[in-house]
């Protein structure tokens, strides 16, 4: 089994100690792990009301302190990654602060429209605020930049946008298929993310339905649990396993030195 989106205490919101979560991982039988921090906020320009990513003066010791585990535990596969934030126009004027950095593979993904983190618990609130049609709408708009933007491999929580369960009453599949033809005419990964089964939504990124959209065009797909916590390493993986294979996909998506390689999903 594989998890390629774990996080580190260095994010100021999660918990434990790299070498526990690789402990974890082993106990769990995970065979390739990948941990993806969240990339500094500061290097995009983007300073938000409470800390939630490493600063700049940090990243280069967790670069080099995934690179030593990685050494130092040869009986697990332990990959580097990086979760950058999305923002529209900014994230393209910083990219050199991130595409030049020696790792596996970048995840990108969205948590703020505007100034609003809608990700963030403290931010709930806001929702109530919103015409859910048009955010999601506004969300998928940026989810296309993101997909055009050419600087990632991984696109991370799909459909995060329905974390704490304030669903649209319209269909979405036309943005859902939108968005998987994204994907596949800019070689994109998705990720199936198990962190949904830990929110209000209760339900994986992305909707099993948009996963569908996703077989059709034929996304290539990686998997994570977005673990904040050591015990989360590996959470529901079996679960995404199963789903993956009920829609009929039959490989995941490995990845070094930001190449990808398909990996059959048998006896996984």
């Amino acid at each position: 089994m594989i998890d390629y989106h774990i996080h580190t205490a260095r994010c100021h919101h999660a918990t434990g100690t790299p070498q526990e979560y690789i402990a974890e991982a082993r106990l769990k039988g995970l065979t390739e792990i990948g941990f993806a921090d969240h990339f500094p906020l500061d290097l995009l320009n983007i300073i938000p009301s409470s800390p939630v990513s490493m600063s700049a003066e940090e990243l280069t010791a967790y670069l080099e302190e995934i690179r030593e585990l990685a050494e130092k535990n040869k009986d697990i596969t332990i990959r580097l990654g990086l979760e950058v934030d999305y923002i529209p126009g900014r994230t393209e004027e910083t990219a050199d602060s991130f595409l030049s950095l020696p790792v596996d593979y970048l995840i990108g993904s969205l948590h703020f429209l505007g100034s609003w983190d809608f990700t963030h618990p403290a931010e709930k609130s806001t929702y109530l605020e919103k015409d859910l049609h048009e955010l999601y709408e506004n969300y998928f708009a940026d989810m296309g930049k993101l997909c055009r933007s050419g600087l990632f491999d991984i696109v991370g929580h799909i459909d995060v946008i329905k974390k704490f369960g304030f669903l649209p009453q319209i269909h979405l599949d036309q943005l859902w298929l939108k968005t998987a033809k994204e994907l596949k005419e800019n070689d994109l990964c998705l990720e199936i993310n198990t962190a949904g089964l830990r929110a209000p939504v209760k339900e994986m990124y992305p909707a099993p339905g948009f996963l569908q959209y996703c077989f059709q065009e034929n996304v290539p797909v990686a998997v994570g649990s977005d673990a904040h916590s050591p015990q989360e390493v590996g959470y529901k993986i079996d679960d995404a396993i199963a789903l993956l294979r009920k829609v009929g996909y039959r490989e995941v998506a490995t990845f070094i030195g930001r190449k990808r390689q398909m990996i059959s999903l048998e006896g996984g």
